[in-house]
């Protein structure tokens, strides 16, 4: 780690964790520019393509809310499925 203080210039960038598995992982960064622009970034990264670059995407408020929407539609089908008894358990197919 560096003693440096931070630039003025730079985006305050906050990790908000990250989801990794065997196929992928995914990190989240919260990033805040010096005007009070924010977005969130997302970084995908495959590991079995080692020394490859990953992809980033930015998203913004209207991005961020799709992503809530997506994630709570997927919570909503997810228990609806467990309790049809279609679904035992969410595992990886490898």
């Amino acid at each position: 780690m560096s003693d440096a203080p931070p630039q003025p210039d730079a985006p305050l960038q906050l990790d908000l964790g990250s989801v990794e598995t065997l196929l992928g992982n995914l990190q989240f960064t919260f990033v805040v520019s010096p005007e009070g622009d924010a977005h969130i970034q997302v970084y995908a990264t495959d590991p079995s393509t080692a020394g490859r670059g990953g992809v980033m995407l930015m998203l913004d408020a209207r991005g961020y809310e799709r992503l809530k929407a997506i994630v709570g539609g997927a919570d909503g089908v997810i228990d609806r499925m467990i309790a049809e008894g279609k679904i035992k358990r969410m595992v990886l197919p490898y």
